[in-house]
């Protein structure tokens, strides 16, 4: 490999894990147009394990997947995503990542008093390079533990 091979190789890696950051403080801040702008158009996501089951895979818009996920963190006072890179893989215009994820969701005092729920897991994202940068093209979670559940609004 070439030093200008090596130096690339290097700018792609730290992009990749701006890319992750940036989605978990789109994430924690709410911030839905900072969080879709992670990803391509449409998003292929598969989130699964612990209190999601088995989920199931969609491809969806990102401005969609965005929405739906700033409701779904709304309803929380605080969240806090932390996220490390282990493994970033990139072959050409392509890469693959592991991540591994720890989250704290912290319930609203208008729906009871419950401890945060704390869950911990992985990510793979599949990304590609665009004309704009880096974008998660396709990604799954993970959740390998959780503790305190929360409960569902519609339960309430």
């Amino acid at each position: 490999m070439t030093d200008p091979e090596k130096l690339q190789l290097l700018l792609d890696r730290a992009e990749i894990s701006d890319v992750v950051y940036r989605y978990a403080t789109g994430a924690d801040q709410l911030d839905a147009d900072l969080f879709a702008a992670v990803f391509t158009d449409p998003l292929t996501v598969h989130i699964r394990g612990g209190s999601f089951g088995a989920g199931r895979q969609q491809t969806l818009p990102s401005p969609k997947f965005a929405q739906g996920v700033m409701k779904g963190l709304g309803r929380f006072a605080q969240t806090q995503h932390l996220f490390n890179a282990y493994k970033i893989d990139i072959n050409g215009d392509e890469a693959r990542t592991l991540v591994y994820m720890q989250a704290r969701h912290f319930i609203r005092a208008s729906e009871g008093v419950h401890p945060p729920w704390d869950m911990g897991g992985y990510y793979i994202h599949h990304l590609v390079r665009s004309s704009s940068g880096w974008k998660v093209r396709e990604y799954s979670l993970d959740i390998t533990w959780e503790t305190n559940v929360a409960p569902r609004p519609e339960s309430r």
